[in-house]
């Protein structure tokens, strides 16, 4: 009896992997140049992510500079635009475009927050820019000027109730990034960058 049950649940999860694939495979076609194309929009996706943790201006520069597929207009997806890759049904350590982490970066900010998209639950929520624990970037380019998504209304947004969720004032990030920091959530490299970035903002 264990030996069928065993069986079954391989099974089960042989099948699970397949559609899950396959529910991609309608939506994205790998160029086999590092980049792929979205059928739905017809933007084209970097094939995979940054592969290290980084804050919003860094995943600025990162996308701004990716060359994949050797070309060089690409930018950063808006909050709609990864909405769209979360219910393509896109999550982590896919094959057709890998994201090693639950969170990327989205264009859309409010002052010295920037919205993120969580590619595990679903949704977007809103981070500090100088915060880069677990935060990736995704670049994305448009080659036909068509495609682009509208930015989602920023009422759509959640907010998360933790401690990361919007902190108003230096003294309230600051004592943000010193929970993150005791709860090694950040390293002290980090927090110590973090906290730099936050004082030169004084």
């Amino acid at each position: 009896m264990k030996k069928y049950t065993v069986v079954f649940c391989l099974l089960f999860l042989l099948s699970a992997c397949a559609s899950s694939e396959e529910k991609l495979a309608e939506h994205f076609v790998s160029n086999n140049d590092g980049t792929v194309s979205d059928i739905d929009t017809g933007l084209m996706w970097a094939a995979s992510a940054n592969d290290r943790s980084v804050t919003w201006q860094e995943a600025v520069e990162y996308c701004e500079n990716f060359s994949g597929g050797n070309y060089h207009d690409w930018r950063m997806p808006t909050q709609s635009e990864l909405i769209a890759l979360q219910e393509s049904g896109l999550k982590k350590d896919e094959k057709i475009i890998r994201i090693s982490s639950d969170l990327i970066w989205a264009s859309d900010t409010d002052d010295s927050r920037a919205v993120y998209c969580n590619f595990r639950h679903s949704g977007c929520s809103r981070m500090e820019k100088v915060l880069s624990f677990a935060l990736r970037a995704l670049p994305v380019r448009n080659p036909d000027g068509t495609g682009v998504i509208e930015t989602a209304d920023p009422a759509e947004v959640s907010e998360p109730s933790n401690l990361i969720s919007h902190p108003q004032t230096a003294e309230q990030r600051l004592l943000m990034l010193e929970a993150l920091r005791r709860q090694d959530l950040i390293t002290e490299s980090e927090y110590q960058q973090k906290r730099a970035a936050v004082l030169h903002d004084l």
